[in-house]
């Protein structure tokens, strides 16, 4: 039997912190889109289970729109069984609300619970906090079966919320740990008997996880269960470093961030982070620096990890204005970086730039 399993989807997060309104919409609606081609995907390649081992939401922010989404890709594939146990950032009570679930999504609660499809069990609790201490003592025991269990938790070893205790779990013959809650792929050995496993995230949110995204699919039928990982998501997030040490000018400098993402797909978001000696005559400004970038990619940001190049001698003579500013700011009590900050907004300003701060 073929299986597949996901987590993290977190659908409806707000993702504004950076992104335009406009462009945080979209990115939900392809988080949407992409459960939606994932189950076509398992339609397509004959798998009998989906697992969805936490926050398949993303708290209260869960619209009736995105739930109805959801139920309607599972009502289309009624071959395919949907387990589903809640993360910390679910809330599906007030996602199911009124709510005609259909009843291929099997949902755990915080009691231990199985589900049997012939020599595989799946079984699965919500870690709460009644449940976090008694839940490794209570583990059903599936000895003649394919045993799969599902959690969702940071690896421990405490027994508390939001925490999975991997020693506790050593020993109960459980052939696959399916888990949620880190958004990288992790597959790693839990004992002789068994795996446990973390798909990631089915699409990245952030720049903190950037790289490919996806899911794991495994097939019982195999003598020792291998998940493989298959690559799913509709974009990637990358951070990419660019040495700007050199660079005069916004244009000059611009044409190295072009240099060091051109393998990368325009759909994808980017992070460049600018690094090496930067001459404090040189006028570089993130602002600008965004503008000329921004539509080479769906999304970017511009970090400044500079180093200033600033020789104290080089304005001691120095009559004019910015002589004068950069020895107030340098006699300062200002830590060296702050100083950086300061003298690079001032420099801008004294020379008609727009300031970023």
């Amino acid at each position: 039997m073929k299986i597949l399993h996901c987590a993290d989807l977190h659908m409806d997060s707000p993702m504004e912190t950076h992104m335009t309104s406009e462009q945080a919409r979209i990115r939900n609606a392809e988080i949407l889109k992409s459960f939606r081609r994932m189950t076509e995907y398992a339609e397509q390649q004959k798998i009998r289970l989906v697992l969805i081992a936490g926050d398949l939401f993303d708290r209260e922010r869960i619209t009736k729109r995105t739930v109805e989404g959801v139920l309607d890709a599972v009502r289309s594939t009624p071959q395919i069984d949907y387990l589903y146990v809640s993360g910390n950032h679910d809330d599906k009570t007030h996602a199911f609300v009124d709510q005609d679930v259909p009843q291929n999504f099997k949902s755990f609660t915080d009691q231990w619970s199985t589900f049997v499809y012939g020599d595989v069990a799946v079984s699965g609790i919500e870690i709460t906090k009644a449940s976090a201490a008694r839940l490794y003592e209570q583990l059903p025991a599936q000895k003649s079966k394919v045993n799969i269990v599902m959690l969702h938790g940071q690896i421990s070893t405490a027994c508390e919320v939001d925490q999975v205790n991997l020693n506790l779990l050593k020993g109960k013959n459980i052939q696959y740990l399916a888990l949620g809650h880190i958004h990288t792929y992790i597959c790693e050995q839990l004992d002789r008997d068994g795996i446990y496993c973390y798909p990631g995230c089915l699409e990245g949110r952030g720049f903190d996880e950037c790289g490919e995204k996806g899911f794991v699919v495994l097939d019982t039928a195999a003598r020792k269960l291998e998940p493989e990982f298959v690559p799913f998501s509709t974009r990637q997030l990358h951070r990419v470093k660019v040495d700007i040490t050199g660079a005069s000018t916004n244009s000059a400098v611009y044409q190295e961030m072009k240099k060091a993402a051109q393998q990368i797909s325009e759909r994808d978001m980017v992070e460049f982070i600018l690094t090496g000696a930067a001459d404090p005559s040189a006028r570089i400004a993130k602002k600008y620096l965004y503008n000329l970038a921004k539509d080479d990619f769906f999304f970017i940001k511009i970090k400044d990890e500079t180093k200033l190049v600033l020789d104290p001698k080089d304005y001691e003579k120095d009559v004019s204005l910015k002589g004068e500013f950069v020895r107030l700011v340098m006699a300062s009590d200002a830590s060296e970086e702050d100083k950086v900050k300061i003298i690079r907004t001032g420099l801008e300003a004294l020379t008609g730039e727009e300031v970023t701060v």
